[in-house]
């Protein structure tokens, strides 16, 4: 599982990157609300970090500021191929990392909330 895990991490870090770095008349045109795409995209590479390392530790967090780092990295190289650097988009990577590192930490309490040692616990009660 950890491994499915690490080839979609690693999946979405490519994509982020090509779809970031391509310049504006490419071929691939994608149909999508550019905002939108950013939010989508950095939501799964952040849930996929959080999957991979289930521990919610230092070493979660400062990855997850790596990869908003990573984000600002790419509008701002983005101006090297003939894109515009947008704050906006930089505000839809950040709150899909967010979002992403949210969504983790709600599944994760849910998972713990009902697990069964839990659950019988109150049952007790």
């Amino acid at each position: 599982m950890k491994n499915l895990l690490f080839a979609s991490a690693i999946l979405v870090f490519i994509l982020i990157t090509v779809l970031s770095l391509m310049p504006p008349k490419s071929e691939l045109q994608i149909p999508t609300n550019d905002k939108v795409g950013h939010f989508l995209a950095y939501s799964v590479f952040s849930l996929n970090i959080c999957l991979l390392f289930p521990q919610v530790s230092k070493k979660m967090v400062l990855l997850l500021l790596a990869v908003i780092g990573y984000g600002i990295l790419l509008e701002f190289l983005q101006s090297f191929v003939g894109r515009s650097t947008s704050f906006y988009d930089f505000l839809a990577n950040t709150t899909g990392v967010s979002i992403g590192f949210g969504l983790y930490l709600f599944l994760a309490w849910r998972r713990w909330r009902f697990s069964p040692q839990i659950m019988k616990r109150r049952t007790k009660l």
